[in-house]
């Protein structure tokens, strides 16, 4: 709380402090874009594995035409054509 009053208002305070703050994140760029790499290829790969998880228990749906193959077997006894 009081990091953020001192940067809020314009004192000789404040400019020390930002002077600071670059110092200490002076060459952390690369550690950050790293963790945000490893953190989307996370969700990347969870979102994968769900689709695969998915296709693979819908696989019985697979072999047939459509999603409810009684209906259209259903459907054409009653075709007039």
């Amino acid at each position: 709380m009081a990091l953020i009053l001192t940067l809020l208002f314009k004192t000789p305070l404040r400019k020390l402090v930002i002077i600071t703050l670059d110092r200490l994140k002076r060459g952390r760029g690369p550690i950050m874009v790293k963790t945000i790499a490893a953190t989307v290829l996370v969700v990347l790969t969870s979102t994968v594995y769900s689709i695969i998880k998915i296709q693979n228990r819908r696989g019985w749906r697979r072999q047939s035409d459509g999603p409810a193959p009684h209906f259209q077997v259903h459907a054409r006894s009653f075709s007039y054509g």
